[in-house]
């Protein structure tokens, strides 16, 4: 249920987030929130969200921003709707025209294929042999044959040459380079006579020809040039999308000539160049993300610069679109180094991707085990410092879908340092694991119910076995196995800071002396109305009547002629709904000390109780005259003395059961 309460808030919060962004003419917030919902949510906002998609779109393609319209294409493949959502037939086609033409310039041709199918068609129909060669440069990935290609290039028409001749460039074939001398000119021509681009696949095909000396050298050098061309396009004030191919070449470089010496400088030093470019330090863009997530896995090969790549990386929060993505860095980082504030947020960015998941991946409960066997005071340390809601979330995540022994080892670690807050919401994840419990116990008692299903007859008795069970499930609630270790490990600590423990430890209690003990641990904790009317429901739900009985009196015993008191615990008793049987008495008690007080000016509760009071058939009763003359000559005298008003005195309280004697 606390899963499941969790994902509708998280849903409603993308909801919200993509309404404002889209308010806001902002495609980028909009499609971030609107993506990561489940489709049937989505409805609401497709039809006008892809009419700003589609304006941008052809607000790219006329600028000619393919990286832009690249990222777009990867969207519109995650929700075709973007496209076609309130669009007539050519306003889509025309829309996933640059977009299969974007995702085939970054050479992702699976994609280019997908988003080429609603164009197969009309493309047919109105230009077979664009269609034709279409399929064969998407077939072959962007290396047709000629034979496919020569008839849609024989229909173009002829160039004016009016217009001007571009002249041919010439195309430079180098050699690849045979030896170490030869490989710093050879690399150096190359990137001097090629675009980028055609620099790092030749780069990369010369180190993977070349014998093992050649190619560390070939990395070492394109990487040190690959780190020069993403400087130049930094200071060129060039955007993160322009920074992705030199981080990453610099990044293979690294990783493929064994993380050599000369890189490392570079490398931490192109980092900080991309995460000093950001503008913010919640990154929710995959342009942002990606050159900054390549160049911290690979600037961590190196220890001397891991502890400051693990500090940069834990002071950033991923969201949206990035959390994939950055979800690859903290698994590689955490693999490499134990690190408390890393670890919290990789869990935290893990759980907003999965926030149905039952069950942490392995490595993020491996780096906890690693974490509480070692560093069980940075875990303290982060907990004390993080922001409530995060540290809140985090608790509750771990909680509930880490092991029971790893979670109850981690509550262990952190309880002797933590304080009272702290304390209090880690006994939230001892609930969790004690409902975890439970909920496998009801999924056995299922199971066992389901084997023999075979007819309709057997299902209707499987119905009423399950609604039989839940019922004893949830009127025993017993504890088995795991969950009553995780208990009985952790009672005595967590037993005042939920009445939930308290259920349990009088639930489990072998005799009414133990269970008035937890009662009289928790009224210590709780000395409020509300902590007695938690004990007292308790014991009557659990049917220790007698030690509800005792509460109730110990608790009127502590507010005995106190009329303020007693009329805040009347109010407090009804809006708590507790029975009439316990709620009567705190009336009574509370009407005769009222009767027993002088007359003054009363507060609005007691003004409350008193309506309360008269609802449930208590009120003041009239008390005759506290003197009476003993001369009473004549009937008469006696009778018209009788019709004059007695001296009044102060009320008494009658109760229901006293009916209507005193009227």
């Amino acid at each position: 249920m606390v899963k499941h309460d969790r994902t509708g808030r998280q849903h409603r919060q993308w909801l919200e987030e993509a309404r404002k962004y889209q308010k806001r003419g902002n495609l980028e917030g909009m499609l971030s929130a609107l993506l990561r919902l489940p489709p049937p949510l989505r409805e609401e906002l497709l039809p006008s969200g892809a009419a700003l998609f589609r304006q941008a779109v052809r607000e790219q393609h006329r600028r000619g921003s393919w990286g832009t319209l690249s990222t777009l294409a990867v969207r519109v493949d995650a929700e075709p709707g973007l496209v076609e959502r309130g669009a007539a037939p050519e306003e889509a086609w025309a829309t996933y025209w640059p977009l299969v033409w974007a995702a085939g310039r970054t050479r992702d041709w699976e994609r280019a294929r997908r988003l080429w199918q609603p164009l197969t068609d009309p493309a047919r129909a109105h230009a077979p042999l664009l269609a034709e060669a279409m399929d064969g440069w998407l077939s072959s990935e962007g290396s047709p044959a000629p034979e496919l290609i020569a008839p849609a290039l024989e229909r173009l028409p002829p160039v004016d040459s009016r217009l001007g001749i571009e002249p041919t460039s010439q195309h430079v074939s180098l050699p690849p380079p045979r030896s170490l001398e030869e490989v710093e000119g050879a690399l150096l021509a190359l990137y001097a006579l090629e675009p980028f681009p055609v620099f790092a696949s030749r780069a990369e095909e010369w180190a993977r020809a070349a014998p093992a000396g050649v190619s560390r050298a070939v990395w070492e050098l394109a990487g040190q040039l690959a780190a020069r061309e993403l400087w130049l396009r930094a200071e060129g004030g060039k955007g993160h999308d322009a920074l992705s191919e030199p981080a990453s070449l610099l990044a293979r470089a690294v990783r493929e000539g064994g993380a050599p010496e000369a890189l490392s400088a570079p490398t931490l030093q192109a980092l900080r160049v991309v995460a000093a470019g950001l503008a913010r330090t919640v990154v929710s863009r995959i342009e942002d993300a990606e050159p900054l997530c390549t160049l911290a896995q690979a600037a961590a090969i190196q220890p001397s610069a891991r502890s400051w790549v693990v500090q940069a990386v834990s002071g950033l929060r991923f969201k949206g679109a990035a959390l994939p993505r950055a979800l690859g860095l903290y698994q590689e980082l955490l693999a490499r180094i134990a690190n408390a504030p890393l670890w919290a947020r990789a869990f935290l960015a893990w759980c907003e991707q999965n926030p149905e998941a039952l069950n942490a991946p392995g490595w993020l409960q491996e780096g906890l085990g690693r974490l509480v066997a070692t560093e069980a005071s940075s875990l303290l340390s982060w907990l004390g410092g993080a922001v409530p809601s995060e540290r809140m979330g985090l608790i509750e995540c771990v909680a509930a879908t880490c092991a029971p022994d790893l979670v109850a080892s981690w509550v262990d670690v952190c309880w002797e340092g933590a304080n009272e807050e702290l304390r209090r919401e880690l006994s939230e994840a001892v609930r969790i694991l004690l409902d975890r419990s439970r909920m496998k116990q009801g999924g056995r008692d299922l199971e066992r119910l389901l084997r023999g299903v075979q007819t309709m007859e057997d299902v209707e008795r499987m119905l009423l076995g399950v609604e039989g069970a839940l019922e004893q499930v949830y009127s025993s609630m017993k504890l088995t196995g795991d969950g009553l270790r995780i208990w009985r490990r952790f009672a005595p600590r967590v037993l005042t800071y939920q009445v939930g423990f308290l259920e349990e430890a009088v639930r489990h209690a072998s005799s009414d002396a133990e269970a008035w003990d937890a009662a009289v641990r928790y009224l210590e904790a709780h000395p409020g109305n509300t902590g007695h009317i938690e004990a007292l429901r308790t014991m009557e739900v659990l049917g220790r009547e007698a030690l509800a009985r005792r509460i109730l009196e110990r608790w009127l015993e502590r507010r005995a002629a106190n009329v303020q008191a007693l009329a805040e615990a009347a109010v407090a008793a009804e809006r708590m709904n507790t029975p009439c049987k316990y709620l009567h008495p705190v009336l009574e008690a509370f009407m005769r000390a009222l009767s027993e007080q002088l007359p003054a000016l009363h507060a609005p509760v007691v003004e409350q109780a008193q309506a309360l009071a008269h609802e449930h058939g208590y009120r003041p009763r009239k008390r005759g005259a506290s003197r009476k003359k003993k001369a009473a000559s004549t009937p008469a005298r006696r009778a018209s003395r009788s019709k004059k008003e007695p001296e009044r005195s102060p009320p008494k309280a009658v109760s229901p059961e006293e009916g209507e004697e005193s009227s």
